[in-house]
C-alpha cells in the first residue's frame, strides 16, 4: 500500500499511557496544541497531521483513490507501530474519530479506550453525490479560496480565535480536502460501536448542528454496548477543543478517570 510519513508532535512521558489525537478533513496535527500543554505531565501525547494535512506529504499522485478511509487509517497504523505506541487512548475529532472506529477495530489490543466529538458513526448521504462534493470543493477552492475557506472555517468554530486557527489548517489541506470529503458522504460503522470490546465515548457537542442530526444511529448503537456512553459538552461546536479547550480537557480529564475507577473494581 501507499502509506506516507506523516508529521506528529510528541510530548510527555514515556512510561505513561498514550493520548493519541487526530483531526478530521482540514485540520493537523496542531489542532491539539492545548491538549498536549495539558496532558503532557500525566501521559504521552502524540498528534498526527493525517496525509495531505500540515505538513504530512500529499500522496503521489494527489488523486482522490488516495485518500480512501483505508489508506488513512494504514497511515495511522503504521505510525503507532513505528512509534512502538500501547496503552493508548485514541481521541478523534470529526474524520478522525471515523478513522478511530477502523484502527482500532485492526488493531484493539495496542488500545484502552476510544473517544470521539465532532463524528457520527453512520453518514448516508447518497454515494453518487460524492463527485458533486468534490466538485464544488474544487472549484471553489480553485476560483474562490480564501472566500471558501473562511466560510468552513466560520462552520466549524464558535469565536474568533478557533475560526481563525481552523482557516489557517484548512489553507494547508486545501488539495486534500475535495478527495478526503469524497470519501466521508456514506459509511456505517454502527457496527463497531456494539462490539467494541474497549470503553468508548461520545462526546457530543452542543453546537454541533450538522452532525448531531445524523447522530440518532449512533446513538442507538452506543446504547447497546455497556462498554459506550454519551457525554454531553455545553457551549462548544464541531472543533470543541478549540472552541473551548478549558471546558474540554476537564471533560476528557473526566472520561479518562471514569476508565480508572472502573478498572479498578
Amino acid at each position: 500500500m501507499n502509506s506516507i510519513q506523516l508529521e506528529c508532535e510528541i510530548t510527555g512521558h514515556e512510561n505513561k499511557e498514550t493520548l493519541f489525537f487526530v483531526h478530521g478533513a482540514g485540520g493537523n496535527a496542531g489542532q491539539f496544541k492545548q491538549q498536549h500543554r495539558f496532558f503532557s505531565d500525566h501521559y504521552k501525547v502524540v498528534s498526527v497531521s493525517l496525509r495531505g494535512h500540515g505538513e504530512s506529504p500529499s500522496p503521489s499522485p494527489n488523486t482522490t483513490d488516495q485518500y480512501s478511509l483505508t489508506l488513512l487509517a494504514t497511515d495511522i497504523i503504521h505510525l503507532i507501530e513505528d512509534l512502538k505506541l500501547d496503552r493508548i487512548h485514541y481521541v478523534g475529532n470529526s474524520a478522525g474519530g471515523v478513522l478511530g472506529y477502523i484502527v482500532v477495530n485492526r488493531i484493539p489490543s495496542r488500545f484502552l479506550s476510544l473517544t470521539t466529538f465532532g463524528t457520527t458513526s453512520q453518514m448516508n448521504i447518497p454515494r453518487f453525490l460524492a463527485p458533486v462534493v468534490r466538485g464544488i470543493d474544487t472549484f471553489m477552492l480553485r476560483f474562490f479560496t480564501n472566500w471558501y475557506l473562511k466560510f468552513v472555517a466560520s462552520h466549524a468554530g464558535l469565536n474568533e480565535e478557533s475560526k481563525d486557527i481552523s482557516y489557517q489548517m484548512l489553507l494547508k489541506a486545501s488539495q486534500a480536502i475535495p478527495h478526503m470529503r469524497y470519501h466521508l458522504v456514506k459509511y456505517d460503522f454502527t457496527w463497531m460501536i456494539e462490539q467494541s470490546p474497549i470503553p468508548y465515548t461520545l462526546i457530543k457537542c452542543e453546537f454541533d448542528r450538522d452532525i448531531n442530526r445524523a447522530l440518532n444511529t449512533t446513538l442507538s448503537a452506543v446504547a447497546k454496548n455497556e462498554k459506550a456512553k454519551v457525554v454531553d459538552l455545553k457551549g462548544v461546536g464541531h472543533m470543541a477543543n478549540l472552541d473551548n479547550p478549558e471546558i474540554f480537557n476537564k471533560c476528557l480529564t473526566g472520561i479518562l478517570k471514569s476508565l480508572i475507577i472502573k478498572n479498578r473494581r
